[in-house]
């Protein structure tokens, strides 16, 4: 977070000035002193660090969840509000499936 901060020529202060939180808030979560922040105020500082490009909101999110040994908010909603969703997660769970795998249900769904 610090380094598109700082690519952006963003200061730390008018992040945590347009989130609602203080400098202090914002430097320990990017110096990994603080838990990472969940769904919500990640959203108000990928706003406010004008980040715009879906791929990298995703891989915030994730890293975000990663360090708090959590799943993503939105994966984790989508997961619960289906049920065949789980079930396969289940059954490929069990199965034990390779990477290889995956990859090719990626490349299936693209």
């Amino acid at each position: 977070m610090r380094f598109i901060r700082e690519q952006q020529g963003i200061k730390i202060r008018e992040v945590a000035s347009k989130v609602g939180m203080t400098a202090t808030y914002i430097s320990d979560i990017e110096r990994g002193n603080n838990r990472p922040p969940r769904r919500p105020l990640m959203q108000n500082i990928l706003t406010a660090l004008e980040i715009q490009e879906l791929e990298l909101q995703n891989y915030l999110y994730d890293l975000s969840a990663r360090e708090r040994g959590e799943v993503a908010e939105d994966i984790a909603e989508y997961i619960m509000s289906n049920d065949d969703l789980r079930l396969v997660i289940r059954m490929t769970q069990r199965q034990k499936m390779s990477e290889r795998f995956w990859q090719e249900c990626i490349n299936k769904i693209q």
